[in-house]
């Protein structure tokens, strides 16, 4: 992550004497480095998350992106090379077709199973993206497929039937993928608990457990130091201070509403 300020004491310290001193914005900063501990940290941490990924996160997912648009890009690519054959669109014959159309859903195929693992090791949402993704490749690989056993210039390539084989294989895979996601993903209803929800509250313990021990010590130390520093500048009621300070990590946003509602 790339933030103005790496560590919530040096936040504390640089805080205008203008400005609100936000106990959730103090312990985001503490746990900026634990991106999915911060999305259950009410709406200074989820913010912060978001701002942190846009700065962060930018040659990563152009890297993360580039096999989705493989996998979709391919199986196009692959029905173009058989259409334009039959139909007389270009002179490619079936000899080069039929391989570029193989070789094309076989790349479709091995994106989509990295990319189902990947999503089912993860939160699994409802990702319209992948839905489409699984069910465009079956579409294109039906009518590939029927096109590689309907065409004579085609079905009488060498090895064609292994080639067909591929798109079936291709295909077969976009629908269990989309299976898949409409089966197991979690809509919005469920991925999006209120903050401070049941939910939400054991997302953040589960978020913190896969935190090293070390690790969260240093947070508590870096998020109390910088309310030790508030307090000393006046800037937190000393009830406050030592309130916050008892906190568990992860809650201090909650002491916040509760200062907005009184």
């Amino acid at each position: 992550m790339s933030l103005r300020h790496d560590s919530a004491l040096a936040w504390a310290d640089d805080l205008s004497a203008a400005a609100e001193p936000r106990l959730g914005i103090l312990e985001a900063y503490a746990l900026q480095r634990h991106p999915a501990a911060l999305e259950h940290m009410g709406d200074d941490g989820a913010g912060l998350a978001r701002v942190a990924g846009a700065k962060g996160g930018g040659m990563a997912g152009l890297w993360l992106l580039l096999p989705l648009l493989l996998a979709v890009v391919a199986p196009v690519i692959g029905f173009a090379a058989l259409l334009g054959d039959p139909l007389g669109y270009h002179r490619l014959d079936g000899d080069a077709s039929v391989p570029i159309a193989g070789l094309c859903f076989a790349v479709a195929a091995i994106v989509q199973v990295v990319a189902a693992m990947r999503w089912l090791r993860g939160p699994r949402p409802r990702d319209r993206q992948l839905l489409l993704l699984g069910l465009g490749t079956a579409v294109f690989a039906a009518l590939s497929w029927w096109v590689m056993g309907s065409a004579a210039s085609l079905a009488s390539v060498a090895g064609a039937g292994g080639w067909r084989a591929a798109v079936l294989v291709a295909g077969a895979l976009g629908l269990v993928l989309a299976a898949l996601v409409l089966a197991l993903g979690r809509g919005d209803a469920t991925a999006a608990a209120p903050h401070g929800a049941p939910a939400d509250r054991d997302a953040l313990a589960a978020a913190l457990a896969a935190v090293p021990d070390d690790e969260l010590r240093r947070i508590r130390d870096d998020r109390d130091a910088a309310i030790a520093l508030l307090a000393e500048r006046g800037r937190l009621a000393p009830e406050i201070a030592d309130r916050a300070r008892r906190a568990e990590l992860g809650t201090l946003h909650r002491i916040d509403a509760e200062l907005r509602a009184q």
